[in-house]
């Protein structure tokens, strides 16, 4: 079975700069592309529910084919020999669309924001969504990607013990071996501020027992994930003192791509998308992966 990249798509500057990404990610797979256009119809309504207006769905439905077929044509200008790319027009929330989608497809690219979010740092409701419930990983490509080169040129993976954190530590495995970089897996623990004057004896060595505890937390995790097939992939280990997103933000300024997974322990629903993971998509300039604990159906339909 070929496989089956997802570029979501609707006409803002975010979203083509993540087709580019897509088309390159799409040539190191041997994938083939779909782009895919969300039409959602928007209707207005008064303060008591009732609606207003509601725009002509012909006229909306011509305009978004005729963004989504110019976006077809740029990327299949753009896109690297032997990727073959095709689109397609789907009726419904670009959110739902997309994860619905995403039960059969190897990944789904999307940028970090799209024409109806607030410009700025915030991130857009879709890719929250898409980052919070899609079945395959989701790479959120911020539009700044190739204005911030990669210096380290290594795969960057945060873990924190939790099956999420495994999924993602298997999956930057696979990442940094399709792009024969190196991988950089980090763990960070915290030293609480304590409220009262404690020796300086007392919090070196309690920082060094956090530190120990981090060392083991990333030594666990590649003993259930390594195994035997990817001792080709040079793993570097670190430890960096901070919160989680401080630490995963900063060390993927200079990242080929970072992974995590959706959820870390201190997660507490399945519907919702971990801080830490929310933060890295929102902050980092370069690409984020965001891989869910894969459900026995997706496992194995990928192999």
């Amino acid at each position: 079975m070929s496989k089956h990249l997802i570029i979501g798509i609707d006409g803002s500057p975010e979203s083509e700069a993540a087709m580019h990404w897509g088309l390159e990610e799409a040539a190191r797979r041997g994938a083939e592309v779909e782009l895919i256009y969300a039409l959602a119809v928007p209707v207005v309504s008064d303060a008591y529910g009732m609606v207003m207006t509601r725009p002509d769905i012909d006229e909306l439905t011509l305009y978004s084919q005729g963004l989504l077929d110019a976006a077809l044509a740029a990327a299949r200008a753009a896109a690297p020999e032997g990727v073959s790319v095709t689109a397609r027009l789907a009726s419904g929330p670009p959110a739902a669309v997309l994860i619905e989608a995403s039960k059969h497809a190897d990944a789904l690219v999307v940028g970090t924001r799209g024409l109806g979010a607030i410009s700025g740092k915030l991130l857009g409701s879709v890719s929250v969504r898409l980052a919070g419930k899609s079945v395959c990983p989701v790479y959120i490509v911020p539009p700044e990607w190739r204005e911030h080169p990669a210096p380290d040129g290594r795969v960057l993976v945060g873990v924190d013990g939790s099956e999420h954190s495994d999924a993602a530590l298997h999956m930057a495995l696979e990442e940094a071996r399709r792009r024969q970089l190196g991988l950089t897996v980090l763990c960070a623990y915290h030293v609480p501020w304590l409220a009262r004057p404690i020796e300086p004896e007392v919090i070196a060595e309690f920082e060094e027992s956090e530190r120990w505890l981090a060392e083991k937390t990333i030594s666990e995790s590649l003993d259930r994930v390594k195994g035997h097939s990817y001792s080709d992939v040079e793993i570097e280990q670190v430890t960096v003192r901070g919160t989680p997103a401080e630490a995963l933000v900063e060390a993927s300024r200079s990242a080929e791509l970072t992974v995590v997974g959706s959820r870390g322990h201190r997660s507490f629903s399945r519907a919702i998308l971990g801080s830490v993971s929310r933060t890295l998509m929102q902050d980092s300039p370069r690409p984020v992966a965001v891989v869910h604990k894969p459900s026995r159906k997706h496992a194995a339909s990928s192999e």
